[in-house]
């Protein structure tokens, strides 16, 4: 099926490939058969919305800032969260990739929606004040693409600055101490991907704390970064194209609290998905 798909130029899964698709496969290849091949609905929850919105309000400001080299008013961003936020729980906001609008939210039974909504935008209003004003941005949302020994891949920038550093914007509820592996590969892919990155990376992670806690953390990309990406991206590829989904069962994130897809993972693999 895959050869025909690609004599008909249909992409098969596998065929291209993302640093997320390729963390998510290392980290639950079950759980992307089930989104990407099946295509089972995975509505965000709260958190999610409440990341999305920040991410389109900052977003926002760059795009202009851009243009007119200042940052947009406090009222400004407020209103472009405000509006991302009803948007995104509808299920009704624009993706800015150019897909399908997300699926509308379903907040967990701990998540109050107005206090969710009430964090996050305590969250990009700190950014804005806080880390927008040293930011001088390239790009946004920089779509990128190319070929890592062999593999087509593909991506999305969140921001490039002038300078050449790639920066992401993240939300978490507990404040990070070190870069992730799964970033450092991101980071890596896109050095290779993105004109004129340079292979300077940070991310700037808002923590959900009662006070709004920023914190911002710095990498560069290393030989054993670029090893990683030419290695993994065939290896998941095969695994992909031989239709190798295994669900990861000892992962912290494999529960019916963060995982839509526990039920059909049951039915599939047998066992239980933890509460």
């Amino acid at each position: 099926m895959a050869a025909a798909a690609r004599i008909l130029n249909v992409e098969s899964p596998g065929d291209v490939l993302s640093p997320s698709t390729a963390n998510g496969y290392l980290g639950c290849s079950a759980k992307i058969y089930f989104r990407k091949v099946l295509k089972l609905p995975d509505p965000p929850t709260g958190a999610l919305t409440m990341g999305s919105a920040v991410h389109a309000a900052i977003g926002a400001n760059f795009e202009q800032k851009m243009e007119t080299r200042v940052d947009l008013p406090g009222a400004g961003v407020q209103a472009i969260y405000n509006e991302a936020w009803d948007l995104l729980v509808k299920g009704q906001y624009p993706s800015p990739h150019g897909g399908k609008p997300s699926l509308p939210t379903e907040f967990r039974d701990d998540e109050n929606p107005a206090e969710l909504k009430a964090q996050g935008l305590a969250l990009a209003m700190k950014y804005l004040d806080e880390a927008c004003p040293e930011i001088d941005p390239a790009a946004v949302e920089l779509p990128v693409g190319g070929t890592i020994n062999g593999v087509r891949v593909r991506g999305f920038v969140d921001l490039l600055d002038s300078s050449g550093c790639i920066i992401d914007l993240k939300t978490a509820a507990r404040k990070p101490s070190e870069i992730s592996s799964d970033y450092k590969f991101q980071v890596a892919t896109y050095a290779q991907l993105a004109p004129g990155a340079t292979g300077k990376a940070r991310v700037d992670t808002l923590v959900k704390t009662k006070t709004p806690q920023l914190v911002q953390i710095a990498c560069t990309v290393e030989q054993s970064d670029f090893d990683a990406t030419a290695r993994l991206y065939p290896l998941v590829q095969q695994s992909i194209r031989a239709g190798v989904w295994l669900p990861n069962r000892g992962s912290n994130l494999c529960s019916r609290k963060y995982c839509s897809f526990w039920r059909a993972c049951q039915e599939c693999y047998g066992g239980k998905v933890a509460d």
